[in-house]
């Protein structure tokens, strides 16, 4: 509940299964810093008529009851919901590109109840249904949906760049930077790295620490950005055709962009939750603009994937599985039972990658 100490348990009437709609009896629940922020948030972030939020935008459930009129989803179903909801009158499927932000609304986040709950009526079309097989792993399609839709978004607007140089050897294996060590950006560093692109990922932990090691398999270089600086990557010439900024730190950011290369799309990926630092308006930031117009660079943002980004991300998670299986479980670090509750906001955040509360 945005506002309090602590979150609380309530008991919530579902109401009357609609024909369009899906009862789902949630399962599994998975935490990220997104979760926190909601609950620290007023009452904005409440759904009209509530004073309190549900929390949890990452979930997956079973099918208890379909609608008349559902004919996709049937008792027994693995599912997982998306995260945003329209305003009940687009006449496209892609809500998460929505222009209308003070019509749409994000569950868990802002405007629409999340999914920490035992039981909840949706409607099908915003319901992606999993294999049975992909259960354990199925918290992570939500932040890998994140990926993919950034992915997708970056290919699209790569076409421009559609002639090759004898001088180009990024034609065919762009080098890319991924940035952040968190579920979407571990998840995005796994999905790219099945493109056959040469990857690097930015982090600030040691390059032998418990989740640095989870890039391992990976043929990726690693940098510790806590130990060197991206003043110093710049003057060397290291630079990037491609971008993936999943910190959403400004100040971070801001340090990064300048390795942009020419022809380069990056693509930020996070909301930033604080203000950039007066120190940044320099020279540098300077170069960076005169880069994006003399160089041809873009800057793309991507949050809130729609259900094509799910169904891709349904499909290349169980590629993934065959090949990190190990790895992708060590993002689910911690399993919490429902009735322990309290413990899952005790977890120290660099310690716990994706913890997950389990319902059943």
């Amino acid at each position: 509940m945005p506002g309090i100490s602590a979150p609380e348990i309530r008991d919530i009437p579902v109401p009357q299964l609609e024909e369009d709609e899906v009862l789902v009896r949630i399962t599994q629940v998975g935490f990220t810093r997104r979760d926190r922020l909601a609950m620290e948030m007023d009452e904005r972030s409440m759904p009209e008529g509530s004073d309190f939020l549900v929390t949890g935008h990452i979930a997956v459930g079973r099918v208890e009851e379909a609608g008349s009129m559902v004919n996709d989803f049937e008792q027994g179903d693995l599912v997982v919901p998306t995260i945003r909801r329209d305003c009940d009158h687009c006449i496209d499927s892609r809500v998460d590109m929505c222009v209308h932000l003070d019509l749409s609304t994000n569950c868990g986040i802002n405007g629409s109840h999340g999914f920490a709950r035992e039981l909840m009526i949706e409607k099908a079309r915003f319901l992606v249904k999993v294999p049975t097989e992909l259960e354990e792993l199925a918290t992570l399609i939500t932040p890998l949906s994140v990926a993919e839709k950034a992915h997708m978004e970056l290919i699209e607007t790569r076409q421009r760049y559609n002639f090759y140089c004898y001088h180009d050897e990024d034609k065919v294996t762009p080098k890319t930077l991924i940035t952040g060590m968190g579920p979407v950006g571990i998840l995005t560093t796994m999905l790219t790295s099945l493109y056959g692109y040469r990857l690097t990922v930015f982090g600030r932990r040691e390059a032998d620490d418990e989740r640095s090691r989870i890039f391992e398999p990976l043929n990726l270089e690693y940098i510790n950005t806590a130990r060197v600086s991206t003043e110093d990557l710049e003057e060397k010439g290291l630079r990037f055709r491609q971008i993936f900024e999943t910190t959403g730190d400004p100040d971070y950011i801001m340090n990064v962009l300048p390795l942009m290369d020419a022809n380069a799309v990056s693509v930020l990926m996070a909301m930033p939750e604080t203000e950039l630092k007066e120190h940044q308006t320099n020279p540098r930031t300077t170069r960076l603009l005169r880069n994006l117009v003399e160089k041809n660079q873009i800057i793309l943002g991507s949050l809130k994937s729609g259900k094509d980004a799910f169904e891709s991300a349904v499909e290349h998670l169980e590629e993934l599985a065959s090949i990190y299986e190990k790895q992708l479980k060590q993002i689910i670090t911690h399993r919490i039972p429902f009735d322990d509750f309290e413990e899952l906001f005790k977890l120290d955040s660099r310690e716990a990658i994706l913890p997950v509360l389990v319902f059943d």
